[in-house]
């Protein structure tokens, strides 16, 4: 059960907001709100496919940051929609969610059958206890070879009291 959900950040990849198409950008450079630390990541529009929502979604090519505020000993629900990039090799796109530097959720996307009309986008959930003030929040793409990875769209983390937990819930970051 969850109780007093505020949302603390909401981001769709729709900054910058790209004419049509899709645009590169690597590491160093930012994706909205988001670095770019490793590989790079695609910006993707309906153009190209449909995305979970909005306009735009990543095609994870290596790994997107963001760092937020956090409250220490409060629970974050983390949630994100999840696809792969069809295209290309191989068929399942693998990656990490990541919660300062550590992994809270592998990810894992099967394209078999998929088409820019049938993503398949799927939610999915983590819950992490803040141990600080700030939290970093990142996507890693583990696919191999690189070049057509997860996709990802709808992020969106939410601050919440966590009542009557099952064990092992929330994890503390």
């Amino acid at each position: 059960m969850l109780a007093a959900s505020a949302p603390v950040l909401t981001d769709g990849f729709e900054q910058p907001a790209i004419p049509h198409g899709s645009e590169r950008f690597t590491a160093g450079k930012t994706v909205g709100a988001w670095t770019v630390t490793r590989g790079s990541a695609d910006l993707v529009t309906t153009d190209v496919w449909t995305p979970a929502a909005g306009r735009q979604s990543l095609d994870l090519n290596g790994a997107v940051s963001r760092t937020y505020r956090s409250t220490p000993l409060l629970t974050y629900r983390i949630s994100y929609s999840i696809a792969g990039n069809y295209v290309g090799a191989p068929a399942v796109k693998t990656g990490e969610l990541r919660v300062n530097d550590k992994p809270v959720q592998a990810m894992k996307f099967d394209t078999t059958g998929r088409s820019r009309n049938n993503m398949g986008f799927t939610r999915r959930t983590a819950f992490v206890l803040a141990k600080g003030v700030s939290m970093r929040l990142e996507f890693a793409s583990t696919t191999t070879p690189q070049g057509h990875g997860p996709v990802l769209d709808d992020v969106r983390v939410d601050s919440c009291l966590v009542i009557l937990c099952p064990k092992g819930a929330a994890t503390p970051v």
